[in-house]
């Protein structure tokens, strides 16, 4: 999964999971403090925002910024295949696990694909491949998936390797 286009958001696709699952705490970027897994209380229960155009002026202008690199469409129409918490509510929990997961994995992802602008050698290219297959299996994932995923370990082993190749930042650029 190199490509960018599926480490983007996609609204339309989605279920308005960033406006559900992540908690976030009161701060310049969010006006008030809200739990993961409970709905923001500016959503409809159509799934839209009821203050868009005026997010930043109501103090929510980490909405804003947020990104969830395509992981709440990945996890809406893959892992749930099109189902949403906001037409089955018992499915809140359940999604909020799987989006909170996939996220991290698709920032994994992201910055695995901005790495493949460095000069990397076979091996180091090797590793980057077994490292986004790693995080993108051929197979997909699924709910169970997710859950048994070692989120950690992969994080810990994406990070080493990113370091490895702190020698190829600034690569042929002036002393």
């Amino acid at each position: 999964m190199s490509n960018t286009a599926e480490l983007r958001a996609d609204c339309t696709r989605c279920a308005a999971l960033c406006c559900m699952a992540p908690a976030f705490d009161k701060s310049e970027s969010f006006a008030i403090d809200k739990p993961a897994s409970t709905p923001c209380p500016k959503l409809s229960s159509s799934g839209a925002c009821t203050i868009h155009e005026k997010r930043e002026e109501l103090g929510f202008s980490g909405c804003i910024v947020y990104e969830c690199l395509g992981a709440g469409q990945r996890v809406t129409q893959e892992v749930f295949e099109g189902r949403s918490w906001l037409e089955e509510p018992a499915l809140k929990d359940r999604m909020t696990r799987a989006f909170l997961a996939m996220r991290k994995i698709h920032e994994l992802l992201a910055m695995l694909a901005a790495a493949e602008a460095l000069p990397l050698d076979e091996e180091e290219r090797q590793r980057m491949a077994d490292l986004q297959a790693d995080l993108n299996p051929p197979e997909g994932w699924s709910e169970e998936a997710l859950a048994r995923a070692p989120i950690e370990e992969m994080t810990a082993r994406t990070n080493m390797f990113l370091r490895s190749l702190r020698k190829h930042v600034g690569a042929g650029s002036a002393p």
